[in-house]
């Protein structure tokens, strides 16, 4: 029987491991995914559980309480945010399934889901469900997964099966026992993050066992009814890792003495101006964030939808996110001079991980574009 944490109590955990995982962040990048003992700690806090249902005994912790918890574990180390980020999506793809078989699959509420929803591999249609075969790329996480998500295209008689005139899409759920993991993580950045390659050939996966996200979700509950809902934390990644980096410059501002001058690097006002610049960025970036995220979230507590308009900023508000801790993690970096190009330096691994983090597909540039269509006029992108 798992012990009940309510969403406070999860929040508090998580803070409280703040210096646990800081002190771990050198292994979690030699050893290129979080350390058993770390991961035990992760999950006595409660933390994969964040999305679970009530009705399960899970917390079903609003989203900003999410994000929050999010930001305090990427400002010890983003990949131990990212990981837990990902993994802890277990209750927002249950809502897609019969209550029954998510039980089922989901006996621990502490169970975790890694994996890609990209439609990349093909499900074949036989009787009672499909024979999945597919490489997906980035499945974060997936050293510690329970179950693996694979986005599939439906093939009927030799063919993609059509629904709405287009190539039907479903996103199949496989125990990760039945997953090849293909170590091909070597990046950037987020080297902890573990998000390999991962593969299956001709493996059945029943049809209670699949879903599609444009389907109506079968769990009531406002944190459930949005599709993008498990996205909506993203962000508290890149915020996280930026208070970091602003954070360890003013320690090196501090101590640090500049040549010729043999002043601290404190005194010189363009690291003053910097350091500004630096926080307006964040906290701009920061209240966008939850002002959108908590817009979002009262009108799915009236049991309203959510507006095109709506949905739109929910899209920008991650890549936004994402892009200024970018900004601020650089100008962190660069203000720092020479002491963050030492392997031994937080800002070396920080510059590492945001430009990784900015390189995802919701928080590259390019992602302003589906934003942008919305206020055009035209057609939105299928996740918006």
């Amino acid at each position: 029987m798992a012990i009940a944490l309510n969403a406070e109590t999860i929040l508090e955990n998580a803070r409280a491991l703040v210096p646990d995982i800081r002190a771990a962040s050198d292994r979690i990048e030699a050893e290129r995914r979080l350390p058993d003992d770390l991961l035990d700690k992760l999950t006595s806090a409660g933390v994969f559980r964040i999305a679970m249902p009530e009705a399960w005994g899970g917390p079903e912790m609003n989203p900003m309480m999410q994000i929050e918890m999010i930001e305090a574990i990427a400002e010890a180390d983003a990949s131990a945010a990212w990981v837990v980020m990902i993994t802890t999506d277990s209750g927002y793809y249950t809502a897609w399934l019969d209550d029954d078989v998510g039980r089922k699959m989901y006996p621990d509420l502490d169970m975790r889901t890694a994996g890609l929803m990209i439609p990349v591999g093909q499900a074949v249609c036989v009787d009672g469900g499909y024979r999945v075969t597919g490489q997906w790329a980035f499945g974060s996480g997936c050293n510690h997964a329970d179950w693996m998500v694979g986005g599939c295209i439906v093939i009927e008689n030799g063919s993609p099966r059509l629904q709405g005139g287009l190539p039907e899409w479903r996103v199949a759920c496989m125990p990760r026992s039945e997953i090849e993991i293909l170590d091909t993580w070597h990046t950037t950045g987020l080297a902890g993050s573990g998000s390999h390659d991962y593969r299956v050939a001709d493996l059945f996966v029943p049809d209670e066992q699949t879903f599609s996200i444009f389907e109506p979700v079968r769990r009531p509950g406002p944190l459930y009814q949005y599709h993008g809902m498990f996205f909506s934390n993203l962000g508290g990644v890149p915020l996280g890792l930026a208070r970091a980096a602003i954070d360890e410059l003013v320690r090196v501002a501090n101590q640090k003495t500049t040549f010729p001058t043999m002043s601290l690097l404190r005194d010189d006002y363009r690291v003053q101006e910097a350091v500004g610049r630096a926080e307006g960025i964040l906290q701009s970036a920061r209240a966008f964030v939850f002002d959108t995220v908590g817009d979002a979230w009262h009108s799915l507590q009236k049991g309203d939808e959510l507006s095109l308009d709506q949905r739109a900023h929910m899209s920008l508000m991650t890549v936004h996110a994402c892009q200024a801790g970018q900004d601020v993690v650089r100008l962190a970096y660069d203000t720092a001079g020479s002491t963050g190009i030492y392997r031994n330096s937080p800002l070396d691994r920080y510059f590492r991980d945001a430009a990784t983090i900015g390189a995802h597909m919701l928080g590259q540039q390019r992602a302003y574009a589906g934003i942008g269509q919305v206020m055009l006029g035209l057609d939105p992108p299928p996740f918006i």
